[in-house]
């Protein structure tokens, strides 16, 4: 009976400990919620807004208008202009509810903070109708800015934050194109077409274990088989990691082609990669070098795009060397 009164007590007091236990936990949450609460009703901020549907700013005499549509964004200068959206919502993002690192109350005269000549006027246009434009002034030597909404008197010490993302031009704010994300290994194919001549390369798995062999034209026969995997192996890793230096044209005409020199490239480069349990295949054409010596004009298959890519790293991958490597 007293082992029985024993066992009692003591879960009794596991219990209590537990419940004590829970209610502090709460306690503690409730007083980092009501602090965290605290915090964030003495931050200061300039703007707060719901959505934002447009924003414009100028850079270097030239006003940078962008509107919102959907999810993406488009440059009112033309629709055409392939915006950078994570660029563009971050900017939003940012003027949406702009901190502001002190309210300046009774301070000097616009003038002093350099907000009579603002280096930047930033347009905010929300989806409540309402609009307003950002005055940015002197950097402080810490690397904050002053800034006002136009309009008012009273100044604010901001961080560089909104400064450096309206620093950018038009061609800042271009979405690039994008190749396929593979790896060397996802490439099953090559070709390589040059000076009218086509070069053909396949990869086969030669066992469960993954072993794989590269062969010139086909597989269907041992002769093809090159003797090293490791020009094509680098070859495959060298088409997968292609990237656009820069855009030269997003909206080329097929007669316009020709000032690239890919009316007539002097190489197509395409490769087939698996994906999702899917074959696709990607191609691009090579044409003339950019204007610099650097890079060369390239367009992918049926593209309105002509881009630019690291001359150096193209040139290796139209030429392959697949001598007799022991």
């Amino acid at each position: 009976m007293k082992k029985n009164y024993g066992l009692l007590t003591g879960c009794l007091v596991v219990a209590a400990l537990g419940v004590i236990y829970a209610g502090v936990g709460a306690y503690q949450a409730h007083i980092k919620e009501k602090e965290q609460q605290q915090a964030e009703n003495e931050k200061i901020y300039m703007t707060d807004f719901s959505e934002i549907k447009a924003v414009s700013y100028d850079n270097d005499g030239n006003v940078l208008a962008f509107t919102k549509a959907g999810d993406s964004w488009t440059y009112d200068g033309d629709d055409q202009f392939p915006v950078n959206t994570t660029r563009m919502d971050s900017l939003a993002g940012t003027v949406k509810k702009l901190p502001a690192v002190r309210k300046l109350e009774g301070g000097d005269d616009l003038t002093a903070y350099g907000l009579d000549t603002p280096v930047r006027r930033v347009t905010v246009s929300a989806d409540e109708g309402d609009t307003t434009t950002i005055l940015i002034g002197d950097k402080t030597d810490d690397g904050n800015y002053y800034a006002v909404i136009d309009g008012q008197n009273v100044p604010y010490l901001i961080s560089s934050s909104l400064f450096d993302e309206t620093a950018y031009g038009l061609e800042d704010m271009m979405a690039l194109e994008a190749f396929p994300a593979v790896l060397g290994t996802d490439i099953q194919t090559i070709t390589i077409e040059k000076n009218g001549v086509s070069e053909h390369y396949v990869k086969k798995t030669l066992d469960k274990d993954g072993t794989i062999a590269w062969y010139r034209g086909s597989d269907d026969t041992e002769d093809n088989k090159l003797p090293s995997n490791a020009a094509l192996n680098v070859l495959a890793d060298s088409l997968s990691g292609l990237v656009v230096k820069s855009c030269a044209n997003y909206k080329v005409t097929d007669e316009e082609l020709a000032g690239y020199g890919l009316d007539h490239p002097q190489a197509v480069l395409s490769y087939t990669y698996e994906k999702d349990g899917e074959e696709k295949t990607f191609t691009m054409a090579v044409g003339n070098t950019g204007e610099d010596g650097t890079t060369y004009y390239t367009r992918t298959e049926d593209s309105k795009y002509v881009n630019e890519i690291d001359k150096t790293t193209l040139d290796k991958c139209m030429t392959v060397d697949t001598g007799n490597e022991e």
